[in-house]
């Protein structure tokens, strides 16, 4: 998905949330604010919580999240976790503690983030995930992603017409805790297998991170046409 794509997914589920939120009550609302999407009251503090913002993806699902939410009367902050679940775990309960109004979050686990997600739910803060899935319906109050697989698939579509329908390639594959990374993988397989003079003779993990993925590619894919879902 393209940036300019999913900055209108990011608003999109912002002025979800925040209509829930405003519905829903919260202690960080304000009374004499502006009405909301969703017909309650808007204002309050909102917290973004984005990945790597060194990565244009996550840089550009922060800035759209914020300038929504204070479009919408709120106040906002983009928090990074960096992928790492101790970190979202301090975000989350600093949100907390603020009585925000709600919490927009790419979780760094799909499994970690569960608890963290729960905590905030608990106390009533409604929690919308955007891009990445967690591994247990029902916690956050909705979850919006982009269809990956399609993505993969129309990406390899692309890659095979650049390339070539023979050759060898390496893989450079994302985070392994993200949900993504695996279905991302699957949508470039389905294709390239298709083409059996393509054959894959590495695979290196560069866990969402441009600059490692770089490194690895000048070490292992030297020449190699590299697939990156």
């Amino acid at each position: 998905m393209s940036r300019r794509s999913f900055a209108a997914v990011a608003a999109l589920g912002l002025t979800a949330v925040l209509a829930l939120a405003g519905c829903s009550g919260q202690s960080g609302s304000n009374p004499s604010s502006s009405e909301s999407a969703g017909g309650g009251k808007a204002g309050g503090f909102i917290q973004i919580v984005v990945n790597d913002p060194s990565n244009p993806y996550w840089l550009t699902e922060g800035n759209v999240a914020q300038a929504e939410a204070e479009k919408l009367g709120y106040t906002a902050s983009v928090a990074a976790s960096k992928g790492d679940v101790n970190t979202e775990s301090t975000i989350i309960d600093t949100a907390i503690a603020k009585h925000a109004a709600g919490i927009i979050l790419d979780p760094a686990n799909a499994d970690g983030s569960i608890g963290n997600i729960k905590r905030a739910m608990a106390k009533k803060i409604p929690v919308f995930l955007v891009n990445a899935e967690i591994n247990e319906q029902g916690v956050a109050l909705g979850q919006l992603v982009s269809n990956n697989a399609q993505g993969a698939a129309l990406g390899a579509q692309q890659w095979i017409k650049a390339a070539g329908t023979k050759g060898s390639y390496a893989e450079l594959f994302g985070l392994p805790s993200d949900n993504n990374a695996a279905t991302r993988s699957n949508g470039y397989k389905t294709v390239i297998s298709q083409y059996p003079d393509w054959k894959k003779v590495a695979q290196q993990t560069a866990n969402w991170d441009r600059a490692l993925g770089s490194r690895r590619c000048s070490r292992s894919c030297r020449r190699t046409p590299t697939s990156t879902p």
